[in-house]
């Protein structure tokens, strides 16, 4: 056999030279941009382990936030890139094409990079307030720039001076590095297919992240006890995204946890509200019943709601916490307290919906927001207009915050007073009037009414909000510096004192019922799948025809509040209600129960058994015991039903206007 020549060897190196001549050209404009993504994630993460190295000891999980974290980048890696990766050998083949596309890949990078540095520079304070990385909320508060702006520059500024140099350095290093060192090169046809198909079926398994039959989501990191850790492996722009992506099921209810026959969930959550089934005669809507109040009155009350902003147990004496709230303290002797009351979420809005319109929580974002519930839905002000009621909601901020104007005034509210109706003089932050220029408002507004024309007023509180800024001169600081949460809510505390003093003084005290509550606890965080003590929130009914002042000890949810008042100012009516009538005792064989939304996870707790429903994970039973939510032993079925269709129900109602 002839030995190859030179000429024959130099044909048969060249077209492996040329493929690798391809390969570079085609690559280098995909690589550096992808290399460069991949080094801002795990630096940041590496920075987060550090910061939270404790609790990813505390559950051994250095080896997961690794290689989880590996999946993930990969994942978000492959869902920015599939699509120009898979193009960039046909724009190749030509120079009239080629040029200009290279220069299109290295903008698209430089975005793309800035975009997920953002996130990543925004992460670390979004864990400060919300123990977890951003999410839905992150989303929803890009919409209000002058409160989030004000709280930003007051409590995070050094976060926005590193952000502010670290970008444009970012941004000119990645420009620099790729630089194109030479001129634009095409490749061969006959490459061009193969590297198609081998760049889109890499990059689709990377976003797929997963050779199964689901791909992957955040529940495929979630394999520890603490939510924060299971977090730690993923990008917070993958986070937000993929909130957005959850978001389009709003209008659906939200996330369906497991299955359950349609009459099966109607039947079990009409059993839950401890009426027996005759009262419910309207199948167009179940759940629709007649309730009669344990107390009837000739005059029914006036009533009046104090919504605490973020007044967790934590700030409450009464509830084992700290000395912050001399005032309700000394009131909780005066009315009926409920020992163990628990918020239905972590937003306000989430808060509104529940004591104001009595409903359950979902994953989706709150009623208050959605479409379908800015009419004829269910709220207190629609109920007791048919009685005669006018409603006002009180608010030291703008209205259209969360959508609240327009949700209120849609469901029953005659008026709405805000931020523009207080005059100079009024003591104004970043979230609005003070609470005690609030309060002096709507004291006013209520000993103005006629003594035969009854009212509801909302209060609604916001100085307990970070930045957390009050009038000087109110109380003696707890701690320092001045703005401080626990300063605040002594400032809450004495502005809510002098307004009940003042009411107690008027003649309006004697006709009106009282609620004080918080809408949600100030930070919702900690080593759990859902951390129950970070929902225990005080509430507290008092007035001037309240006699008999006692704790209420059951277990308690805010969806509870509405039929409660009802029935102790004096009304009965038809209403939608699930929550149960808490001005008499529970019957011995019900225990107390309350529903909680921690983003993606909803627990249905009674007593101190909790069900917890995580998406693409079975119902897990849980024992919440001495302020820990720990693994519970056996079984209970029946309780894992009762939860599954109430998160149902909950989607139900909003999906088929049920509530109404």
């Amino acid at each position: 056999m002839p030995l190859p020549t030179a000429h024959t060897a130099a044909h048969t190196r060249a077209p492996t030279a040329r493929f690798q001549a391809d390969s570079l050209t085609l690559l280098k404009p995909l690589l550096l941009p992808m290399a460069a993504l991949l080094a801002v994630l795990w630096l940041s993460r590496l920075g987060l382990a550090l910061w939270q190295f404790q609790r990813i000891d505390d559950t051994a999980a250095w080896s997961h936030v690794a290689l989880q974290g590996l999946r993930f980048d990969a994942v978000l890696l492959g869902l920015m890139w599939v699509l120009p990766a898979t193009l960039t050998p046909w724009m190749a083949l030509g120079q009239a094409t080629w040029g200009p596309w290279r220069a299109l890949l290295r903008v698209y990078g430089l975005v793309g990079l800035l975009f997920v540095a953002f996130m990543e520079l925004s992460t670390p304070a979004f864990i400060a307030q919300y123990d977890s990385r951003p999410n839905y909320l992150f989303v929803e508060y890009l919409g209000y720039a002058k409160e989030v702006g004000g709280t930003l520059l007051q409590d995070h500024w050094p976060h926005l001076l590193a952000t502010a140099v670290l970008l444009p350095t970012l941004a000119a290093l990645y420009w620099r590095l790729t630089h194109p060192k030479t001129a634009a090169k095409t490749i061969r046809l006959r490459h061009a297919l193969p590297w198609s198909l081998l760049l889109l079926a890499l990059l689709a398994l990377s976003a797929r992240g997963a050779v199964g039959h689901r791909p992957a989501n955040p529940s495929s990191a979630a394999v520890t006890a603490d939510h924060l850790v299971n977090e730690l492996p993923l990008s917070s722009a993958y986070t937000v995204l993929f909130a957005v992506h959850l978001s389009r099921k709003s209008e659906d209810g939200g996330i369906t946890y497991a299955p359950l026959p349609r009459e099966r969930v109607i039947a079990l959550v009409r059993q839950e509200t401890g009426l027996p089934a005759s009262a419910f005669k309207d199948p167009d809507v179940p759940l629709r019943h007649h309730q009669t109040s344990a107390q009837p009155r000739a005059r029914p009350l006036n009533l009046v709601i104090v919504l605490e902003e973020s007044l967790g147990a934590e700030f409450v004496g009464r509830l084992g916490g700290l000395p912050l709230t001399p005032n309700l303290d000394r009131l909780a002797n005066e009315g009926l307290w409920f020992e163990r009351l628990y918020a239905t979420g972590t937003r306000s809005v989430r808060g509104i919906e529940a004591v104001v319109a009595g409903y359950p929580p979902t994953s989706a974002v709150s009623t208050v927001k959605l479409a379908k519930s800015q009419r004829d839905f269910f709220t207190l002000a629609s109920f007791l207009k048919h009685k005669g009621y006018e409603s006002t909601f009180f608010y030291g901020g703008e209205s259209h915050f969360d959508n609240m104007r327009g949700y209120f005034m849609g469901n029953g509210f005659d008026r709405v007073v805000e931020q523009k109706d207080f005059g100079p003089e009024a003591f104004v932050g970043t979230w609005g009037a003070s609470d005690g220029d609030v309060m002096d408002k709507a004291h006013r507004h209520f000993s103005a009414q006629p003594e035969d024309k009854p009212f509801f007023g909302l209060i609604f509180t916001s100085s307990n909000h970070a930045p957390f800024e009050f009038p000087d001169g109110q109380i003696a600081l707890y701690d320092q510096p001045k703005s401080t949460v626990n300063n605040a809510v002594k400032y809450a505390d004495h502005a809510l004192g002098r307004f009940i003093d003042q009411a107690k003084a008027a003649p309006y005290w004697n006709n009106t019922l009282f609620l004080v509550v918080a809408d949600h606890n100030s930070r919702v965080y900690g080593p759990s799948l859902l951390p129950v003590e970070r929902f225990h929130i005080p509430g507290l009914i008092l007035g001037g025809t309240i006699q008999a002042p006692r704790r209420i000890e059951p277990v308690a949810s805010q969806i509870d509040l509405a039929p409660t008042l009802m029935s102790l100012m004096g009304l009965s009516g038809e209403h939608p209600l699930i929550g149960r009538d808490l001005s008499q005792p529970l019957p011995p064989d019900m225990a107390g129960r309350a529903i909680m939304q921690f983003d993606k996870i909803q627990a249905y707790m009674e007593g101190p058994q909790v069900v917890l429903l995580q998406p693409d994970q079975a119902p897990r039973l849980m024992r919440y015991a001495d302020g820990r939510l720990q693994p519970a032993s056996g079984n209970n079925p029946a309780l894992v039903e009762k939860a599954v269709a109430h998160a149902l129900y909950a989607q139900m109602a909003y999906r088929e206007r049920l509530h109404r």
